[in-house]
């Protein structure tokens, strides 16, 4: 299982069950609120050995995932993992505001920030510390901006120079007919 894909997530209200259920010894680590002056702190475990599997050519993709709710293009954030700043070069933001349809428990109004950090800024094995700092909140929004998921996804190669099923860079597949 060392090397097999893994999926970590920071529990969180999903709207399934009346009260929040966690498996025992288990908090409810979100939602989060952001301020200007006091930076959310979330609290993520990784069992995975990233530089074991990289040595060997298997890690594939890394993946930070963070949803902020009531958020606008003009807010700013500076995102840190262990106390090192993540580069916005290695972030995509995602609007959903205006989603008209989501998977069942995923609700809208919010952005999604995806991270695909380089080697220096990889998640660690053990306890990691994510930081997010609104650094500029546009006046015109009145709802209180919060962190409402924390997600990593680790993918892997079956060897080094394998591909993964359904691999992006290969393009699309199509029955070969025989």
């Amino acid at each position: 299982m060392a090397s097999k894909d893994k999926h970590y997530y920071v529990p969180t209200e999903t709207g399934r069950y009346p009260r929040p259920v966690t498996e025992p010894g288990v908090a409810m680590g979100l939602p989060a609120a952001l301020t200007l002056e006091e930076p959310a702190r979330v609290s993520i475990r990784v069992s995975d050995d990233l530089p074991r599997w990289d040595e060997t050519g298997r890690v594939h993709d890394v993946v930070l995932r963070v949803r902020i709710m009531n958020t606008t293009e003009q807010d700013r954030f500076r995102f840190r993992l262990n106390g090192k700043d993540i580069p916005d070069a290695q972030m995509r933001r995602i609007n959903e505001m205006y989603r008209m349809s989501a998977p069942r428990y995923r609700t809208g109004c919010g952005y999604w920030f995806v991270f695909r950090p380089d080697r220096a800024n990889w998640p660690r094995q053990g306890r990691n510390e994510l930081e997010v700092h609104l650094l500029e909140r546009d006046p015109g929004v009145t709802p209180d901006v919060y962190v409402r998921d924390v997600e990593l996804e680790f993918r892997y190669l079956m060897g080094r120079s394998f591909h993964q099923m359904d691999d992006p860079d290969l393009g699309p597949s199509e029955p070969s007919g025989e």
